[in-house]
């Protein structure tokens, strides 16, 4: 069974792994593991020095300190740097696999449907930083004949979200008994995918034996937001009214994108 180190295992996402994977077969590092043994801090390379002493072969790195704020430097003078100085760090001690979290951001303002080999072309800082690490560690990690798998992960939505994203905030209104619920246009198609669906997809890249470049993950089927926002609204039975146009749209995505899967299709399961 293969080992995999998980770097940000206390996220939204982390703790998905946590719950889809096999028994023993993670090992967990975290900044929220702070008077831990496995505690880790993008922000402090001290704190790198427990997980190079165990020579990790396999990694799932998910650490990434500042979300949800997208468009603060420093995304390019912090987190960038000290990134790619981390994996750096992993290849010298014998780094065999690393599977990185990107982002659809990185695919900027284009619409329709986003293959993985198109060009990126972000208008955010957090984009620009993580399109920065995939270009830097594609050519470290060839050169040092690391494998290397960068999933740009859509719109994720489930367990443990950030309370402030759309759905949970939809939720909390609910509960509240709010009469309506302030929203943006609604018209943006975007492409949400559960988060034990990616967690999922990280798995399969971190112990598939030649898995390798760029996925995406996401369902390759888009939503309007204000057709999402509908469908929650019926299940949870509730009368809540949405109000459209409350909250400007934001500038730094597309009016519609979505995954394209075409990698996911070619990728041959392990037997």
């Amino acid at each position: 069974m293969t080992v995999i180190h998980l770097i940000g295992s206390e996220g939204f996402i982390g703790k998905a792994i946590q719950r889809q994977a096999i028994t023993g077969s993670l090992n967990c590092w975290s900044h929220s593991s702070r008077k831990s043994a496995n505690y880790f801090d993008l922000a402090n390379a001290e704190s790198w020095q427990s997980l190079l002493k165990c020579k990790p072969k396999t990694v799932i790195l998910l650490s990434w300190p500042g979300l949800p704020n997208y468009n603060n430097p420093f995304h390019i003078t912090k987190n960038l740097p000290a990134t790619i100085e981390l994996i750096e760090q992993l290849v010298c001690s014998g780094l065999e696999k690393i599977v990185i979290a990107g982002t659809c951001y990185e695919y900027g303002l284009q619409n329709g449907e986003m293959n993985e080999s198109q060009n990126t072309d972000p208008v955010n800082y957090y984009a620009i930083a993580k399109d920065s690490v995939r270009r830097a560690v594609t050519y470290l990690c060839e050169n040092s004949k690391v494998n290397l798998a960068w999933l740009r992960i859509f719109y994720p939505y489930g367990e443990g979200q950030n309370p402030n994203s759309l759905l949970p905030s939809l939720e909390n209104a609910i509960k509240a008994r709010e009469p309506f619920f302030s929203m943006s246009s609604g018209r943006q198609l975007r492409d949400f995918i559960s988060v034990e669906n990616v967690a999922d997809k990280l798995l399969l890249l971190a112990s598939h034996p030649t898995a390798t470049g760029i996925y995406n993950a996401g369902t390759g089927k888009p939503q309007s937001v204000r057709e999402i926002l509908e469908s929650r609204i019926k299940s949870l039975g509730s009368p809540i009214i949405l109000r459209p146009g409350d909250i400007p749209d934001r500038l730094d995505e597309p009016l519609a994108s979505w995954a394209g899967l075409d990698r996911w299709q070619n990728l041959e399961l392990p037997v």
